[in-house]
């Protein structure tokens, strides 16, 4: 591939470039240590266990249900003292919910129905914007940026003397379609992207309401009739899941063309076909090609399945990778099938060798940040990308196992990451509301993307210049990358935690806290299946041949489908 056609895949012209650190990286105040605590390590690993705990970074959803949680206290004259910390469950919201999908719309949940698609009504929806690199440069020393729920922002809660946010006047560029300034929140500190746990006593641990204020509507199977080819609503006064916005206007309801669901290459529905019972939170899940092995990472380990014997109800091995209470968070696979590269909530990523007799690790990869939260890997193998909690995107030689290079512009944790199919360039999400694309050859940031809400997935379509990116507002959006178009979707109701295209990139699947597994036409986003798990899901993939999909849910198992056509 020509991205990375120089030395160890890097490219050619700049090869020295990318093996080298940028200058600025030699500054004292810019040098990236390679081993050692951080300041806030040390001042952890200082105190009694009884306070460790208090100093502990949080997830988002911890956040978000102690900010609930603190705030009921106070309304109820409760001590702060009253409650622990260290009360956090997995989240088993809904365990014992019917499968039945949310009606929305003119969507049918019947996933061998064809005919479950219309037109959409009005409504209204969000907004992003567009910013070349030059307009606004990478900085890390913003301090508020702005979202739509600002309760998943809150940092530092347990820490005293945490400034409030600093209010700053609306611009065009910080409100909504409709004029309306978004929230703005706090200075981001060490945020970390959705985790699995939930208080249980926290009244909002299951999924909240729609996010428009609509209420609970029976399903419909025939809210929809057909006219000249395009799905219409019936006068019901459905709401709308799927909106175009192009930039020139208000969102307008899709129309979806008449082969929406139909052609080579566009599944009829998915069926379960195996579970895999890991035995905790399952936050990484991937699938080997040929398909065979399954990989699932949850609490310090990595287990792998083999599903091409049915009925195998125990993994194949065991990955031991980090301590024992810390989540695996990401697991790459290299085409050969003979590497695992593993990510969690360490500062090292552990390369696994798979085609020794016990699989073993032959490698470490050692950053500053405490965490890593996704992963991806160039096309030719030689190069792996890490999201990391402090906002940067290290840049790994695999060959040589040495950190080459950070990309700096995040001003929050990065949380998601994807390649594009040539390798030339790469897409980021942060928590800090923003989508960033990065030219590989230059070596800089080439667009912005800014958001009213937290980036919790993204993914790029293998085939054409989508990019389809998960929020923590419940929003699916599927941007153009170098045009003002893009489509939003709405069909699930709370954090959209993972996102997966499929090979063919004609189709994609996006999973949530709300339960469940979606599958949309890319990219106007016509519901081709959903389907409801037992609890929240956190991560997907799919296999290189698009035949099965499998999923990690908070219930402490993964899921494999089987994608019927």
């Amino acid at each position: 591939l020509t991205a990375f056609g120089g030395p160890m895949g890097l490219p050619h012209g700049a090869p020295q470039s990318m093996l080298k650190a940028p200058p600025d990286l030699h500054r004292e105040d810019l040098k990236v240590p390679l081993g050692g605590p951080s300041a806030e390590e040390r001042m952890r690993n200082s105190v009694s266990p009884a306070d460790r705990e208090k100093y502990r970074p949080r997830s988002p959803l911890e956040l978000d249900g102690e900010a609930k949680r603190r705030k009921e206290e106070k309304l109820n004259h409760e001590s702060d003292g009253e409650k622990s910390d260290q009360d956090l469950v997995v989240d088993v919201a809904n365990e014992t919910g019917s499968p039945s999908p949310r009606p929305n719309g003119d969507h049918q949940s019947d996933r061998g129905d064809r005919d479950s698609i219309g037109l959409n009504g009005s409504d209204k929806a969000g907004s992003s914007s567009l910013k070349g690199a030059n307009d606004r440069p990478p900085s890390r020393s913003g301090s508020s940026s702005s979202r739509s729920t600002p309760s998943l922002k809150t940092k530092d809660l347990d820490k005293p003397g945490t400034p409030g946010a600093k209010a700053r006047v609306p611009t065009p560029n910080s409100s909504t379609p409709g004029g309306v300034p978004k929230a703005v929140v706090p200075s981001p500190a060490a945020g970390y992207p959705p985790s699995p746990y939930q208080r249980p006593s926290d009244p909002y641990a299951r999924p909240p309401p729609d996010p428009y204020g609509r209420p609970p509507m029976p399903f419909d199977p025939h809210g929809h009739v057909r006219t000249n080819g395009i799905a219409l609503p019936v006068s019901s006064g459905k709401p709308a899941y799927s909106y175009h916005m192009n930039g020139e206007g208000a969102p307008q309801p899709v129309p979806f063309p008449a082969d929406a669901l139909t052609g080579p290459g566009i599944p009829r529905h998915a069926r379960q076909i195996n579970t895999l019972s890991h035995g905790e939170v399952v936050c990484a899940v991937t699938i080997s090609n040929p398909t065979k092995y399954v990989y699932t990472g949850g609490k310090g380990c990595v287990k792998v399945w083999d599903i091409s014997q049915p009925g195998n109800k125990s993994p194949v091995s065991q990955l031991d990778c980090l301590q024992r209470d810390n989540y695996i968070r990401s697991v790459k696979l290299l085409p050969d099938g003979r590497t695992l590269i593993v990510g969690g909530e360490a500062s090292n990523l552990s390369i696994w060798d798979l085609a020794s007799p016990t699989p073993r690790i032959k490698a470490e990869l050692t950053s500053a940040a405490p965490a890593c939260y996704a992963l991806a890997i160039s096309p030719d193998s030689k190069v792996c990308f890490s999201c990391c909690s402090d906002g940067n995107i290290a840049v790994w030689d695999l060959h040589n196992q040495t950190l080459v290079r950070q990309f700096q512009g995040h001003t929050d944790g990065a949380s998601c990451i994807d390649i594009s199919p040539d390798g030339s360039r790469l897409w980021t999400g942060g928590l800090d509301n923003t989508v960033r694309s990065w030219d590989l050859r230059e070596g800089r940031q080439l667009q912005q993307h800014d958001f009213s809400s937290q980036i919790f997935s993204l993914g790029y379509c293998p085939t054409g210049e989508w990019l389809a990116v998960g929020m923590e507002n419940s929003h699916v959006e599927v941007l153009h990358a170098t045009k003002q178009d893009k489509y939003q979707l709405h069909l699930h109701e709370s954090c959209v935690l993972s996102l997966r295209f499929a090979a063919c990139g004609k189709w994609f699947v996006s999973t949530g806290k709300d339960n469940l597994l979606n599958a949309w036409r890319t990219p106007y986003g016509a519901s081709i299946f959903q389907s409801k798990e037992t609890s929240s899901v956190l991560s997907c993939d799919i296999s290189t041949d698009d035949k099965y999909i499998v999923t990690g849910s908070g219930d402490k198992k993964a899921t494999v489908y089987e994608v019927i056509y």
